[in-house]
């Protein structure tokens, strides 16, 4: 594994483990599984954060900065905590990001106050453009 992952490896150690202590470690994805979930390349002093599945390419994220690619990878850890904590705590009647976003943005506070507020404002231009439904 390259240093630069390995330095990317221990960043997100140290943020997951705020959100989770007890969580144990947090194995880097560095190889495309084409299972939908995300991987991590190094190369030409970016990293790439890229979601395969079925032997496609769905998304690629490249950045210089350390920190920026180990946001894209709690937003994405804690996003999946928020629909899972949703699905033990359905509410009916209620639009399922009110419950998924709210935890997503409590778990995102635990690793980084910065991360948590840049996560709100994007969450606010996704209900700006998508607004919540509880009727649906």
């Amino acid at each position: 594994m390259p240093d630069e992952l390995l330095e990317l490896q221990i960043e997100y150690d140290r943020f997951r483990q705020r959100i989770n202590p007890f969580d144990g470690v947090y194995s880097l994805q560095t190889e495309r599984s084409d299972d939908g979930s995300p991987h991590v390349e190094f190369s030409d002093g970016q990293y790439h954060y890229i979601v395969s599945e079925r032997g496609l390419e769905l998304e690629r994220s490249s950045t210089a900065d350390i920190h920026e690619i180990v946001y894209w990878m709690l937003k994405d850890v804690t996003f999946w905590q928020g629909v899972a904590f949703e699905f033990k705590n359905r509410i009916e009647s209620q639009d399922c990001r009110r419950m998924i976003f709210a935890h997503q943005i409590e778990f995102m506070k635990l690793a980084k106050l910065q991360f948590a507020e840049r996560l709100e404002r994007e969450i606010a231009e996704t209900l700006r453009q998508n607004p919540y439904n509880d009727q649906a």
